[in-house]
């Protein structure tokens, strides 16, 4: 089987274990009363080792990606209807997600109103502002299969295409606000990390349009982000978190698919410039 299968599909039979793992976890190992988890859960053990076993994996089978993957089109032009389905759906989940994010800031405004000495202005702040990028970084993920599939760069889609990593840099960062004050990393690091894994893959996905390519970086973090996208979604978070985490774990998807596949075949001269040519 070809990397370009093998691998994403690894990535997320990986994430549905990891999905499975984390549930039980919660059923059998937390302590909703005391908000603290059972030291030494073999649920806990299980979950940590699948998620060393499979960053183990994927930086060893990453480490030598193709040859060529010096631009962006080189990387992950693709003429297949499939990975563009992919990248438009995720484009569309981006943006839905910014609504939730605006819905969530708002909220959050309206209880700083109510009592501001209990809350912090930051707070409503961040997430009303991840929400704004959110739009863009949706038109950004559609751009970037319009490229991909049409073979041909275009200014609009390269000046958008640092937006998802924008929106998921300001995503980490409410989120850690969020949960900065938890002093229990496994209620949230799931979702902290898989934001940080996946806002570094769409990061050094734009770097190729920039003539800063990462390949193996981008193919680590977008397979690991995956994975702990979808273990994340286990906790059922919030509708911008689980929205966001599925837009940029579809994303990071196609962007590692094709980053893994053959060469992107040239496009084929029309006839008339075919006819010039030989004249």
């Amino acid at each position: 089987m070809k990397n370009s299968i093998a691998l994403p599909a690894l990535a997320v039979a990986g994430g549905m274990a990891g999905f499975f793992l984390r549930r039980l976890q919660l059923a059998s190992a937390y302590l909703p009363d005391q908000g603290l988890f059972l030291h030494g859960a073999p649920a806990t053990y299980l979950l940590l080792g699948l998620m060393a076993l499979l960053a183990l994996l994927f930086l060893l089978l990453v480490w030598r990606p193709r040859e060529g993957l010096d631009d962006f089109l080189p990387a992950f032009g693709s003429p297949s209807p499939g990975q563009m389905t992919i990248l438009v759906a995720a484009g569309f989940l981006m943006i839905a997600a910014g609504g939730f994010g605006m819905q969530d800031g708002f909220r959050a405004l309206r209880l700083w109103r109510a009592d501001p000495g209990m809350y912090q202005l930051s707070t409503p702040g961040s997430q009303m502002l991840t929400g704004a990028l959110c739009v863009p970084a949706g038109l950004g993920m559609l751009h970037m299969g319009r490229m991909a599939y049409r073979g041909g760069l275009t200014t609009g889609g390269c000046l958008l295409a640092p937006f998802p990593a924008l929106a998921g840099l300001v995503w980490v960062f409410s989120a850690h606000l969020e949960h900065g004050t938890e002093p229990v990393l496994m209620k949230y690091g799931f979702s902290l990390f898989a934001a940080l894994l996946l806002t570094l893959a769409h990061y050094y996905a734009a770097g190729f349009l920039y003539g800063k390519p990462r390949p193996r970086r981008t193919l680590f973090c977008a397979l690991m982000g995956i994975v702990v996208g979808i273990t994340s979604l286990a906790s059922w978070p919030d509708l911008f978190t689980a929205a966001a985490t599925a837009a940029f774990s579809l994303s990071a998807l196609g962007l590692a698919h094709a980053l893994l596949g053959g060469p992107w075949p040239e496009r084929m001269p029309p006839a008339e410039e075919e006819n010039i040519d030989n004249a």
